[in-house]
């Protein structure tokens, strides 16, 4: 089982939207899938649903009050399961979040869930502090977009070096890659700031880039993944398909019938 914390130093780059689409993509393509929800503020629930967010969740697991079993949501889409963060009074998040910066508690719940899902996406807060290096801690893999902005692309050093430090401390965590979000093709600026990331960090830059489209917006408004906008959704849907297959890779995930995948005949 692969753990991903999806993580940056930067609020508002669309750490949300990445989780929920990607895994929503990645379910599509029929591997099994969870996102859990680490942000006090509960960004995965009130992306998808009011109900959602006012479900127990993550912080009544760790406090046992409620059985992990007790508080996971699935889907409509077999394979897509969610933990929403759960009730977290304003005055107890940084309780919670110092509760949770080791690491173990979060690492808990994995061992309990090993077996059950191929992914598991960690949501996190802004800022490689807290709960967002209690995911790291507890994760295979980190998971960052990248605004593409000039200053967004200034706050990668901080990432770099945490993970560094974390795989200083004995830690098996490697950087799944950095995904190009909100890129403005008809933008010099946006594009000179991708062209720059791809040429000083390479591999470590995804390919498959994330436009600014109004679709996601459109996407928030109804409480949905943006591939389930319509029975025809919008274009920019098929970029996470593009992500998810990148993803894989990145994962080295390999399912035993894909060992033999190859051209599928047409017709007889």
């Amino acid at each position: 089982m692969r753990v991903v914390t999806v993580a940056s130093q930067k609020g508002g780059v669309g750490k949300t939207t990445l989780a929920l689409n990607l895994a929503h993509a990645m379910a599509r393509r029929g591997w099994r899938i969870l996102v859990i929800d680490t942000d006090p503020q509960g960004a995965v629930g009130l992306s998808l649903s009011s109900k959602l967010a006012a479900a127990p969740g993550l912080a009544e697991v760790v406090t046992e009050r409620r059985a992990l079993e007790e508080v996971l949501v699935t889907t409509r889409l077999p394979g897509l399961s969610l933990l929403p963060v759960g009730q977290v009074p304003p005055q107890d998040t940084h309780g919670f979040g110092s509760y949770l910066a080791d690491g173990r508690a979060l690492r808990r719940i994995v061992d309990e869930l090993a077996g059950r899902f191929d992914v598991v996406f960690f949501d996190t807060p802004s800022g490689f502090q807290g709960i967002t290096l209690g995911a790291m801690r507890a994760s295979t893999h980190v998971l960052s977009p990248v605004q593409a902005e000039p200053i967004a692309a200034r706050s990668l050093t901080q990432l770099l070096e945490v993970v560094g430090a974390l795989r200083d401390e004995g830690l098996h965590l490697e950087l799944a890659g950095l995904v190009l979000v909100m890129l403005q093709m008809r933008q010099s600026a946006s594009l000179g700031v991708a062209d720059e990331l791809w040429g000083q960090l390479g591999d470590l830059v995804l390919q498959t880039t994330i436009p600014r489209d109004v679709a996601f917006l459109d996407a928030s408004a109804a409480g949905v993944p943006v591939g389930l906008l319509g029975r025809r959704p919008p274009l920019v849907a098929s970029t996470f398909d593009q992500l998810a297959t990148e993803v894989e890779g990145r994962l080295s995930l390999n399912r035993v019938e894909d060992r033999d995948d190859g051209p599928i005949p047409l017709v007889d």
